[in-house]
């Protein structure tokens, strides 16, 4: 039973993802935390991630932005291993507070136009963002829509935001899952739970292809902030 559903909230899940540039992990989380466990979610979202990002990659291979994956690399890469590090010695509660405060401000700050990014994102700032988004990701399991408004702000819009956010976050959860086997956080069990979450993926990012390539930039962002919402509030709620 708990396959199954793994399987059904997976589809569901990257398919709303795939549409919206993110957000499968965490709208995820407190579903694997109630299914199965607090302590396992981190290691089978990344290796879910495993088999979505690739499929994305694919996918959308001529709409990623390689620029921004020089800058953007290095620092998700070093931050996976020092998150996956932490993993066990940080409460992560706190992180997931600012986390949702962050995605539910924002979705704000676009809604009622008060308090928008004025500061163009330059390139070599995708180095700290980056790492500063790996570290949480390897900690909590999912960060998904916290580069979005960086991403938009850059100039990347639609297939461009999907296509290399999906190299970026294909690298990261390689790094994470090499580092949670290192630092023991990976089972037989966790590797099964992972890899039915991620056919499950796979086969929402293929449904969801032939919707995003059809919809205009306004409904794409339209679906951005309500997921960025929704993410935001689980998280808060899972925290409190």
């Amino acid at each position: 039973m708990i396959f199954l559903l793994l399987f059904i909230f997976g589809l569901i899940g990257w398919f709303f993802s795939t549409i919206a540039a993110g957000g499968a992990a965490t709208l995820l989380i407190p579903i694997i935390t109630f299914l199965i466990g607090a302590q396992m979610v981190a290691p089978i979202i990344s290796i879910a991630g495993l088999f979505a990002n690739p499929s994305r990659a694919i996918l959308f291979r001529k709409n990623i932005n390689w620029l921004v994956i020089i800058y953007l690399l290095p620092g998700s890469i070093i931050g996976s291993i020092i998150g996956a590090w932490s993993l066990t010695h940080m409460n992560i509660e706190i992180i997931q507070i600012m986390l949702g405060l962050f995605l539910v401000t924002y979705v704000l700050q676009e809604i009622f136009g008060q308090m928008r990014l004025t500061i163009k994102m330059r390139l070599v700032w995708f180095f700290p963002l980056g790492l500063i988004v790996s570290f949480l990701s390897g900690l909590i399991g999912a960060t998904g829509p916290i580069q979005n408004p960086f991403m938009l702000n850059y100039g990347l819009h639609k297939e461009q935001l999907v296509g290399t956010k999906a190299i970026n976050s294909l690298v990261m959860q390689l790094t994470k899952i090499t580092s949670y086997g290192a630092f023991g956080a990976l089972s037989l069990e966790v590797i099964n739970y992972g890899v039915i979450l991620g056919i499950g993926a796979v086969t929402g990012v293929f449904l969801a292809r032939s919707y995003l390539v059809k919809i205009d930039a306004l409904k794409f962002n339209q679906y951005t902030l309500i997921l960025m919402t929704i993410s935001g509030i689980l998280m808060l709620y899972k925290s409190i």
